[in-house]
């Protein structure tokens, strides 16, 4: 038995790599088409065009993974099929089973790892992308000084900045408010903000708007400390993440802090929940995918490929689909992320008990 389930193993994992390599190379294609006028405008160096592929990378093969891991089951089984493997297994007293065990274990292992490769490789690899495409673009991304900076802190706490000199912690033009609810209570206008020695923020030459009775109050001030005010230097200095280049960590602290702002954190939720139910869908699909190319004896390559393609492509839409209802708040978030390996689990199960074992 050990010699058929590493015969099984070596086959699956072969035509599962074919697979992984052909859609890199279909996406290299596609996406060297769109943006090669890019490249030619912006006079992008060979290194940088490099990096951009080098960065991508990881994304695509996430990305397309259902699709590999179902191509990589269908190649490899109807393989097995149409040379009447699986039914001199069977006539050894092997059942369907026991044959694509090491398969499915394959495939739990694979699941677990592409999931460790999402939180652990894809996060980073897709900073980088945007920061190259953003350099090749000619946009600068810096870590230090920026115009234009926008922050949010707890207790409905928002500052606006003109512009901030990370080496003299200084921020010019700016704007504070803060919150009760969804009322203004507190409005400071000032010409400068500078850290202080005591590790505090303090305006200088501000003006304090407050309401009291129901009207605006405004009293001119020469410093003004912003107290509690909880933000360091280095958050106006820092380039802010998008969420698909934050690990799981970090997304699930950014929900926290967009809900201790009183912000509605339900597409992060969303893709929070996306971050464990995709890379399982190799699992899923395998066992989908396993008990339709086991028993058929007939089909071609080619028929192969067009019954994987289509059952992706209607995968695809259900991850789709359940994404966009969760968005709505049409279904609950985890619902959402979890919904098209529910109904495909489901219905590979169903498949696999009615299989010819």
């Amino acid at each position: 038995m050990r010699l058929l389930d590493l015969y099984m193993l070596r086959r699956y994992s072969v035509c599962m790599a074919l697979s992984i390599l052909s859609l890199w190379g279909i996406a290299f294609v596609v996406d060297l088409i769109e943006n090669i006028d890019t490249f030619i405008d912006h006079d992008a160096e060979l290194g940088q065009i490099a990096r951009h592929y080098l960065y991508r990378t990881p994304y695509w093969i996430i990305l397309t993974l259902p699709i590999s891991a179902l191509l990589g089951t269908m190649f490899c089984l109807t393989g097995l099929a149409r040379r009447s493997e699986v039914t001199a297994a069977k006539a050894a007293g092997i059942s369907l089973y026991r044959l694509l065990l090491p398969v499915f274990a394959f495939a739990a292992v694979f699941s677990v790892l592409a999931f460790l490769f999402t939180d652990w490789v894809v996060p980073p690899a897709t900073y980088r992308y945007n920061s190259v495409r953003d350099e090749i673009r000619s946009y600068n991304r810096t870590d230090g000084s920026r115009r234009h900076v926008l922050l949010q802190d707890r207790d409905g706490q928002i500052l606006f900045a003109r512009s901030y000199d990370h080496q003299k912690k200084r921020a010019h033009q700016v704007l504070y408010e803060r919150y009760d609810g969804s009322r203004v209570a507190e409005r400071v206008v000032g010409r400068l903000l500078e850290w202080g020695k005591d590790s505090t923020w303090v305006l200088i030459g501000a003006h304090r708007y407050s309401l009291a009775d129901g009207a605006f109050q405004s009293t001119a001030l020469d410093t003004f400390p912003l107290t509690s005010l909880g933000l360091q230097p280095d958050d106006f200095a820092r380039q802010r993440k998008k969420p698909a280049e934050m690990d799981y960590r970090e997304l699930k602290a950014h929900i926290e802090r967009t809900r201790a702002n009183g912000e509605d954190a339900t597409r992060h939720l969303v893709d929070l929940h996306l971050k464990i139910s995709f890379p399982l869908t190799c699992l899923v699909i395998v066992v989908l995918g396993a008990p339709l190319a086991a028993n058929s004896r007939r089909a071609s390559r080619a028929n192969s490929l067009g019954v994987g393609v289509l059952i992706c492509f209607v995968f695809y839409s259900c991850v789709k689909a359940g994404q966009a209802l969760g968005w709505n708040e049409i279904l609950s978030p985890w619902l959402g992320a979890w919904l098209a390996n529910i109904c495909f689990g489901v219905l590979g199960l169903i498949l696999l008990r009615r299989a010819h074992t």
